[in-house]
């Protein structure tokens, strides 16, 4: 028991001092930026909610075209999600050489994403299951230790340094009852242990990127007076 009690203190005391070394925040993509700066390596991300498949995207695009060394692009591993669009990744930035695709990771999931935390940039995960207290404390050690971004998908995860959610979406490019999806505008929101901070972007813009979205004031307009049309009126003759 006494060992064991060392060896956990020992554990603890070499996190503190990796998170006492400064270290690069993890790049994100410009339009990201007003509220979301950069990731802090070793933490937590939490996307749920409307448009959390889009921002998985827009993460992962950020770091494969930003992050590394240098800057030359940064690795990033995606778990549990065989749905993701790497096509559309890639139109937001993302490069698909630098992803690795782990679609079926199976009940040793814990064990294929404690992997991936050592040798990438950004983990993407969505568990199969309700994360266990276990699996929770490993992978959150393990990130801390290898400042690894544990980004994680529809699922709660105690220790979360990040929420980030889109609100007040809206697609563009279908009219009435016809058209073409273009574009998305979206309130992005960002939550943190302080109040909320939010910024207006396209995920994605009709071309695919993602991009500052600046909503324009629509002016008054006085409304048009009824004027009657068809048929015309009939006048009672006596």
């Amino acid at each position: 028991m006494a060992e064991a009690a060392l060896a956990e203190t020992a554990a603890a005391l070499e996190a503190l001092r990796l998170d006492s070394q400064p270290r690069d925040l993890v790049p994100v993509l410009p339009a990201l930026r007003p509220v979301v700066p950069g990731l802090r390596p070793g933490s937590i991300v939490s996307l749920n909610g409307q448009g959390a498949g889009s921002l998985a995207m827009a993460l992962v695009a950020g770091v494969s075209r930003h992050g590394g060394e240098s800057e030359a692009g940064g690795w990033c591993a995606v778990v549990g999600m065989p749905e993701f669009g790497v096509v559309a990744a890639a139109g937001m930035g993302a490069e698909p050489e630098r992803l690795l695709l782990v679609d079926d990771p199976g009940e040793r999931w814990p064990d294929a994403v404690a992997a991936l935390i050592e040798a990438v940039d950004l983990v993407l995960l969505r568990p199969p299951e309700r994360p266990g207290t276990a699996a929770v404390r490993r992978l959150t050690a393990l990130a801390r230790k290898h400042g690894c971004v544990l980004t994680v998908a529809e699922h709660d995860w105690p220790g979360t340094a990040l929420r980030l959610h889109l609100a007040d979406t809206e697609w563009t490019g279908l009219g009435s009852g016809h058209g073409r999806l273009q574009g998305r505008r979206a309130r992005l929101i960002a939550e943190r242990r302080g109040a909320p901070e939010s910024t207006w972007i396209w995920l994605p813009a009709p071309d695919g990127t993602v991009t500052p979205y600046e909503p324009a004031a629509t002016p008054y307009e006085p409304a048009t007076p009824y004027e009657p049309t068809g048929r015309p009126t009939l006048e009672v003759v006596a």
